[in-house]
């Protein structure tokens, strides 16, 4: 057991009611996925705390498609949120320890349209997502974390709110410990690290390293420089 009675009433006081009817999506299988188990067991635990919360799981080998429409391929367990839309944010991994706050806020987030950030950031995220669109560009916001860091919720919590912002934004948060090709393809020394990954129309990429936490109103300032900096030539210094 994960979540306790103790725990189960703590969970009830933060989260409130939820408002939409919300699913946990999670892509898990049971051979050569080391915290597939745990993650289900974690989740499901979570579900019969909530009300309006329930979990569907999915083997990507068998899922094809739709572990396609998520961009789930072998890094697992991979979880998603789905409401009566679905999101451009995903973790890898099992959200434990301090990234269970994680979890907590992206399930309000959705459920209630409630986003943890200020209308300023939302409206530079609004600048950001139309220069993302006019130029048919993608930005990803790749956050590498593990449970116990205690400052790495704020990177993921406010790349997935962003993501909701932006239809243009994907966030792709990591437990990095679960994942070593991801440590070692991105030299990942401590936590929170996160990369900005911007992708365009003829699939070029630039990339763009934040170590550490940082206040959401810098995070945003930082993507909208680095966004408008690889978009926009002629604004360049």
């Amino acid at each position: 057991m994960f979540i306790n009675e103790q725990d189960k009433q703590e969970i009830k006081k933060q989260v409130g009611n939820l408002l939409k009817p919300t699913e946990l999506v999670l892509f898990s299988q049971k051979i050569g996925c080391e915290y597939c188990t745990d993650t289900e067991q974690l989740l499901k635990e979570l579900t019969e705390t909530l009300d309006n919360l329930k979990l569907v799981i999915y083997n990507p080998l068998i899922d094809v498609d739709l572990a396609n429409k998520y961009g789930v391929n072998k890094e697992l367990p991979a979880i998603t949120l789905r409401t009566d839309k679905d999101y451009n944010f995903k973790f890898l991994g099992i959200p434990a320890g301090y990234e269970f706050t994680w979890l907590l806020n992206s399930i309000v987030m959705v459920s209630n349209n409630q986003l943890p950030i200020s209308q300023k950031t939302v409206d530079t995220l609004k600048e950001v997502d139309n220069m993302l669109k006019n130029n048919q560009a993608v930005l990803e916001l790749w956050v590498f974390v593990t449970p116990t860091c205690p400052y790495c919720p704020i990177m993921t919590i406010n790349s997935t709110a962003f993501s909701i912002v932006s239809d243009n934004i994907k966030a792709v948060n990591v437990e990095v410990s679960e994942f070593q090709d991801y440590a070692i393809k991105y030299n990942i020394m401590g936590v929170p690290k996160t990369i900005l990954k911007l992708v365009t129309r003829d699939n070029k990429v630039f990339e763009e390293d934040i170590e550490g936490a940082l206040p959401e109103n810098k995070f945003v300032e930082v993507i909208k420089h680095f966004v408008d900096h690889q978009l926009n030539p002629l604004h360049k210094h």
